[in-house]
């Protein structure tokens, strides 16, 4: 009597299909591991800093110093008093302070792409404004400094170039051109940086500014 082959088939085949299912569903669920693994262990961090240093008068540095990390934002605002003395002010942990949105405000402002200029209009602060980004493991800083930044958004100063042509007959040997030197961003970026901040927290860096300047 021939046995019916339907039935181990139709069992093989069950087999074979829950194996493949099985093979899938692990492959699927391990590249969503790696990926997740991966996530969780790439770090994100976003730090930027303004320092002003001023030759004269009670306070003699400002500093703010602003970063996210891995989403998580922190500000601080040191004053040095030129007697020695420092004052502090740390956000808050119920203080929402976004700096990934002033980070952004900053790159469209140029903190990216500016560069250090000589000391020019009112000298007596220098500014330094630092940035730095680590995102996927890849890294990348900038720093730069400047004095007067309403000066750089308002004056300038023109920047000259001599052209020599020994073709030109007398007197167009020489050719001289001028271009402007006037950039607003300076001044933004000062701006986004003292404007940094809730109510609160400006209004505790104003405190601490008047406790410099009280020599209290």
């Amino acid at each position: 009597m021939r046995r019916n082959p339907v039935p181990p088939l139709v069992f093989l085949a069950l087999v074979l299909s829950i194996a493949g299912g099985w093979w899938l569903f692990s492959k699927t669920e391990s590249g969503r591991y790696d990926a997740t693994r991966r996530i969780a262990q790439s770090r994100s961090e976003i730090r930027l800093s303004m320092t002003v240093r001023h030759r004269s008068g009670p306070i003699s540095e400002e500093e703010y110093r602003l970063a996210d990390l891995n989403g998580l934002s922190q500000a601080e605002y040191r004053a040095v008093g030129r007697n020695g003395v420092t004052v502090r002010v740390d956000s808050l942990p119920h203080e929402t302070f976004d700096v990934s949105f002033l980070f952004d405000q900053a790159v469209v402002d140029g903190i990216w792409e500016l560069a250090s200029k000589p000391a020019r209009g009112d000298t007596s602060s220098l500014y330094t404004i630092s940035v730095s980004q680590l995102t996927d493991n890849q890294h990348g800083s900038h720093h730069f400094e400047f004095t007067d930044p309403h000066y750089w958004a308002s004056t300038g100063g023109h920047q000259f170039t001599i052209h020599l042509d020994r073709t030109k007959p007398l007197p167009d040997l020489l050719r001289m051109s001028s271009t402007t030197l006037v950039d607003p961003r300076y001044e933004k970026l000062a701006d986004d940086f003292e404007r940094f901040g809730s109510p609160e927290f400006r209004e505790r860096i104003a405190d601490a500014r008047t406790k410099i300047e009280r020599g209290t």
